[in-house]
Parts: C-alpha cells; structure tokens; sequence
C-alpha cells in the first residue's frame, strides 16, 4: 500500500523561508559561497576597487571637475578598463589570464599617465588584483595537477 500524499495549494506556494543545511546556512549563502569560490572572486573585486579609486581620485579630488586635462581622461579611461577587466574575471573566468595580463599592462601605465595610479592606492589595488587574476586556479585544475604531481 502506498500512501498518498496530499497537499494543499496553500503550502505549496507559500513563501517559506529557505531550507537551513545542517551547518544552519540558507541555501541562499551556500549559493553565493560555490559562486564565489568558483571564479577568481577577489582579484576581480579589486580590479573594481582600483578603477573606482582612480576615478574617485580624479573627480572628488579636484572638486568634481570631471576631465582635468589629460590626467583626468587617463584616470577616467583607465578606470573604467579596470572595472571592466574586474568584472570580466567574475563571469568568465576563462578570460583571467587577458584580462590579469591587461590589467598589469594598464596598472604600471596608471603610474604616469594618471596621477600616480591613484595616488599609489589604485596602482596598488590593481597590481595586486591582475596578479591575483594570473595566479587563480580553478578547482578541478588545481586537483588535477595535485594527482600529477604524486
């Protein structure tokens, strides 16, 4: 004999709160967490955070003059390459090795062509940044070359 089970319309499509895992994280976090773990999350955040530093630098800094001259234009064109290649390695992580490449290319000519990366806080963030970007493994790589190696 095999049970039947009856439910109501009403508990179906209620709204009910995510399911907690045993660990008591919404399924919510957990996504988010296999997201972020599986792109190169934090080179990308700070390639955002370099091009947003540049362009803070050179807008707020000059009292909202929007391009001062070719320093302004530089810190503006770059930052938004920087942000571009940062959000580039969140979702293709294929493309980190261009977009890490590219940034440290565009890093070091943020040094002279905008007032020194950012007053050496932007240059930082993005050397820092392309550098995580071509040191990121995926997991299944990373595996892979660890049963190589034994």
């Amino acid at each position: 004999m095999t049970a039947a089970r009856t439910t109501t319309p009403a508990t179906d499509t209620a709204a009910a709160p995510a399911a907690a895992t045993p660990g008591g994280r919404t399924g919510r976090r957990v996504r988010w967490r296999a997201w972020r773990r599986g792109r190169p999350f934090a080179a990308g955040l700070l390639l955002g955070l370099g091009g947003l530093e540049l362009v803070g630098v050179s807008w707020v800094g000059l009292g909202f003059l929007r391009l001062t001259g070719t320093a302004g234009a530089m810190s503006w064109t770059l930052g938004a390459l920087f942000v571009v290649a940062g959000v580039t390695t969140w979702h293709t992580p294929a493309l980190r090795h261009f977009a890490g490449a590219l940034a440290a290319v565009l890093s070091l000519v943020s040094l002279v062509a905008a007032n020194l990366g950012g007053l050496l806080i932007g240059f930082l963030l993005t050397a820092v940044g392309s550098a995580l970007a071509l040191a990121w493994i995926p997991l299944t790589d990373a595996c892979a070359q660890k049963g190589r190696m034994k």
